[in-house]
């Protein structure tokens, strides 16, 4: 059994605390507490959240004290935290920092399955002290009443988004359970996964695996070999001993997690299996797979993602086929499947933007003559493994909703998706504001909403091509537009004074 957020509510400094959003998500297990150090979000905040490994088990703690009034930055704070895995917030001194939680920060939290917990309001003698002590201390409880463990984490990482659950998942996990260093090793002791407590610990495990004869009197380091596999776990533990059923329980967690993700052990006869520890964010695998198959991992500068790759599809000749069209732009260059996606890394370069616009137009042309629609989008400038990751993940994040703002639209960048999620965000924080300019809308007459999105978003504001795609006279185009201008009182297609007007045509 694990400590529910529930069973939280029920301590002493919560009693009187209230859930105002998101309660299915009173049922997430709590395994740490933390208070909110960044709540004006920054780039900094942001690159720093980035680099961090969150278990999906933290509630946090603030007041939004710098951003007391300042709704949109509330609501950004939060999907930040969700997305970064954190399962809830407990707000401090509502009506005496923060004047009231709004409306719209309750709806982003319900819709992020985010909890939202309101601490008693108008209360200046309440303290973070207070509610992290009572937690922390009825998680060590808990884990003391209860220690068999592999079940209840087995089944946390299950519930896990795709690119968390993994093998470094299930260390960190038990790492932060028995509060020792793990490692997963083949029979030939080669490292697979590694985790550290604490997490700052730079010890080398490559080196501890060499020199276990000689492990120094007051370190523990236990062998256990995960039973009919060639697979082995070593607890490193710096001070104590680790009883009988805490390593009953470690390797019971790891076994089951063998048999539910062997695929994420298996190490296949392609360089998949590193694109794969990139996207699942496991670090030793990276460099250990990197040096294997001699790549260069600070040589992946460009990504381009061939989404949803046709079942059907003869996956060795599309490989090859597409190897061929890229290989008119550059002859550095990696291509491998990745989840029905064709993954190709440009080494060393980073194309301009024409070269790039007709690699994906040959593509599209390509799947088009094969009777398949193949669309493709672009990541340029990636300086390391974590933007390549955070560029697969976004782009699986938020693509469907590009492709409804763009339908006709096959080629899409890293720019595209960002406008998307842009877009997602204004319907979330500025509803009244859009629902002004909506509106407006309402009062044109159909032609005119119809040219007004194609000339926004299919047409890259050009006139002929509006005409094009509409099946009308240019002078026609041109008509419409000019009356939009007159209406909107901007002209339209002029930066930035359009750009609101492109982004509420998405919307």
């Amino acid at each position: 059994m694990s400590l529910t957020m529930r069973e939280v509510m029920s301590l002493p400094a919560l009693r009187r605390a209230e859930v105002v959003a998101s309660q299915g998500a009173l049922d997430k297990v709590v395994g740490s507490v933390s208070v909110l150090e960044y709540s004006q979000p920054t780039v900094v905040q942001n690159e720093i959240f980035k680099h961090i490994n969150f278990n999906n088990d933290e509630i946090v703690l603030t007041a939004f004290a710098s951003i007391r009034n300042d709704v949109s930055a509330q609501c950004q704070n939060i999907e930040v935290l969700a997305n970064a895995g954190e399962i809830g917030m407990i707000i401090f001194y509502v009506g005496l920092i923060v004047p009231k939680i709004d409306p719209k920060v309750l709806e982003v939290a319900e819709k992020l399955n985010f909890l939202l917990i309101c601490m008693p309001k108008n209360e200046p003698n309440l303290t973070y002290s207070s509610v992290i002590t009572e937690i922390m201390f009825a998680i060590f409880n808990d884990q003391i009443v209860n220690p068999n463990f592999s079940v209840a984490l087995i089944k946390r990482i299950s519930e896990m988004p795709d690119h968390q659950r993994n093998m470094d998942m299930v260390l960190r996990l038990i790492s932060n359970r028995i509060h020792a260093s793990l490692a997963l090793t083949s029979d030939e002791q080669s490292l697979i996964a590694t985790q550290n407590w604490p997490r700052t610990n730079d010890m080398n495990w490559k080196r501890v695996l060499e020199e276990t004869k000689n492990t120094p009197t007051d370190v523990q380091l236990y062998r256990l070999p995960v039973k009919d596999t060639k697979y082995v776990v070593f607890i490193y533990l710096d001070y104590g001993n680790l009883d009988h059923v805490t390593q009953q329980q470690t390797l019971e967690t790891v076994q089951i997690a063998l048999n539910l993700w062997p695929d994420q052990l298996i190490i296949k006869s392609n360089i998949g299996d590193l694109l794969d520890a990139i996207i699942q964010n496991e670090p030793q695998k990276i460099v250990g797979l990197a040096k294997k198959y001699r790549v260069d991992l600070d040589s992946l500068s460009s990504l381009l993602i061939i989404n949803g790759v046709n079942k059907k599809a003869n996956h060795y000749r599309l490989k090859n086929d597409i190897k061929g069209i890229t290989s008119g732009f550059t002859n550095q260059v990696i291509i491998e499947f990745y989840e029905q996606n064709i993954l190709i890394f440009i080494q060393n370069k980073n194309l301009g933007f024409k070269d790039w616009n007709q690699l994906q137009d040959e593509i599209t042309a390509y799947g088009h003559e094969n009777n398949f629609k193949l669309t493709s989008t672009r990541f340029t400038h990636l300086n390391d493994v974590v933007m390549i990751r955070n560029s697969y993940i976004e782009n699986k994040k938020e693509l469907s909703d590009a492709q409804i703002i763009f339908p006709k639209q096959t080629n899409f960048s890293d720019q595209d998706l960002i406008f998307s999620e842009n877009c997602q965000q204004l319907i979330r924080n500025n509803e009244a504001e859009i629902n002004k300019y909506l509106a407006l809308f309402k009062t044109l007459s159909t032609d005119l909403i119809k040219t007004l999105l194609v000339f926004c978003l299919d047409a890259q504001s050009n006139i002929d091509e509006t005409a094009r795609q509409l099946y009308i006279h240019r002078n026609t185009a041109k008509y419409r537009i000019d009356k939009l201008s007159d209406v909107l009182g901007i002209k339209l297609g002029s930066l930035p004074e359009s750009f609101v007007v492109y982004q509420l045509a998405a919307i």
